[in-house]
């Protein structure tokens, strides 16, 4: 049977890291016809070098502030010339040649596409929607991009998702800038809004929200949604005492390199206050060695999403949860149809071989569609200091994707507002309107299969 070009809407493509990294793909129209190409491990290393040099990621003995200033100032994404570049080597890198040609084939039609994709480690900071198919034209503006996560989310998943027409009219939950232990200071994890306004757009995004009867913040609500000293058992409260139609959470993340499981909200929580997966955040003593204490900072990690308290045989610290046996993750943090994780790397799933992190935790937990970013965001502030205006570019990103995230299409909007920033970054607008922050999002979609 020939192929039907007009007839292609979605592109599927994997990638896998085996010596080489490999990439496959299938258009889904019949007779979905496999194709793969083997990339060149010089060019993608060398494009991965210059992609590690543009983010705010710490390199050898840089320290927080130089690590920004660097991806702002003097980072390929600082400059439309260096962002342009950049795109033009991670392309090449990763969109083979006969790819990019089908996609243009297919483009001519003026059918809408959408692409689901299933990166590689290697593969998994790349964004895939600066990338360009000719010319300047760049990936986002053909197609919305969806990550598809592996295939045993689906086979043992926990609890199948709600679908969203089912749920909209529940309540979200929010959970913005959550106090932090003081102790966890010392380990770089400090407030992301600052004190001069920065919580000002949230509450006024909030106090709308409310107006219209799309948020529910009252006496009856058991977590106040900004600056407020959430813990994991007040998190699983609210999650279980009040149905919710999507969770939003903008604080901070982290994860330890190839250890799935790592990846850890940071809420209030203490080594003494609470139990969980995650060693606590000690200190360092006079000899050297780790100095543990009772307000050490403990991560909320991805295996207690996972596993909950079924580990836990200390029934004092199990019943703070308000259970007198075990229980599993997905019944003490049910999660609701969709969230949105903005923090350092939530989606640091992709980055093991294993691929395991927040993302899958919470699609087993029951969410639809998981939207968060692929790497450290710059906040605000640092912005400011580097322009020296009132911009607040990741503050932004935060409220377009809660806005996004209560309507019928999400990603289709999120692509469309996408394609906005674009056309600011190459008008003149400045770092402002880098894809530094717009391009870091990704998607994972994971409906109920029947």
């Amino acid at each position: 049977m020939a192929e039907d070009i007009g007839a292609a809407s979605e592109l599927l493509i994997r990638a896998a890291d085996a010596g080489p990294t490999y990439l496959s793909w299938t258009w889904m129209v019949e007779p979905f016809t496999p194709y793969a190409a083997r990339l060149d491990k010089e060019i993608l290393d060398e494009a991965l070098t210059r992609l590690d040099e543009a983010l705010p990621s710490a390199r050898g003995s840089e320290e927080g502030d130089d690590t920004v200033a660097r991806a702002l100032q003097d980072g390929a994404f600082a400059t439309i010339d260096g962002e342009v570049a950049l795109a033009r080597r991670l392309t090449e890198a990763v969109l083979p040649t006969e790819l990019r040609h089908q996609l243009r084939e297919r483009l001519d039609t003026g059918n809408p596409l959408r692409l689901r994709l299933t990166p590689s480690p290697r593969l998994a900071r790349i964004p895939w929607e600066v990338l360009m198919l000719d010319g300047e034209r760049r990936l986002i503006e053909a197609l919305e991009i969806r990550y598809d996560p592996p295939a045993t989310v689906y086979a043992h998943r926990s609890q199948s998702p709600d679908p969203w027409s089912s749920v909209r009219e529940r309540p979200p939950l929010f959970v913005i800038d959550p106090l932090l232990p003081p102790r966890a200071a010392a380990h770089g994890l400090r407030q992301v809004l600052d004190g001069a306004g920065g919580q000002t757009p949230f509450n006024e995004h909030i106090d709308m929200l409310c107006a219209q009867g799309a948020a529910l913040y009252a006496d009856e609500d058991v977590v106040a949604p900004i600056g407020a000293m959430v813990t994991r058992q007040l998190l699983s409260e609210a999650l279980t005492t009040i149905p919710r139609s999507r969770l939003f959470y903008f604080g901070h993340v982290s994860s330890i390199p190839d250890e799935p499981g790592s990846a850890s909200f940071h809420l209030y929580d203490t080594a003494a206050s609470s139990w969980g997966m995650a060693v606590p955040l000690s200190g360092v003593g006079a000899e050297g060695f780790s100095a543990p204490h009772d307000d050490d900072h403990r991560p909320l990690a991805a295996l207690d999403l996972l596993r909950g308290t079924s580990l836990n045989v200390d029934e004092t610290l199990r019943a703070r949860y308000g259970v007198p046996h075990s229980m599993p993750g997905h019944q003490l943090w049910p999660m609701p149809s969709r969230v949105a994780i903005i923090a350092c790397e939530g989606g640091a799933d992709y980055r093991s071989v294993e691929t395991f992190g927040l993302v899958i935790a919470i699609l087993n937990a029951g969410a639809e569609l998981v939207t968060t970013t692929r790497w450290t965001l710059p906040t605000d502030h640092a912005f400011h200091k580097v322009t020296g205006r009132t911009v607040c570019p990741t503050s932004d990103l935060a409220l377009q994707v809660d806005t996004a995230h209560n309507i019928d299409d999400p990603v289709t909007e999120l692509a469309q507002w996408q394609r906005t920033r674009l056309q600011a970054w190459r008008d003149g607008e400045g770092i402002s309107a880098s894809p530094l922050v717009w391009a870091s999002i990704t998607h994972t979609f994971a409906p109920t299969r029947e």
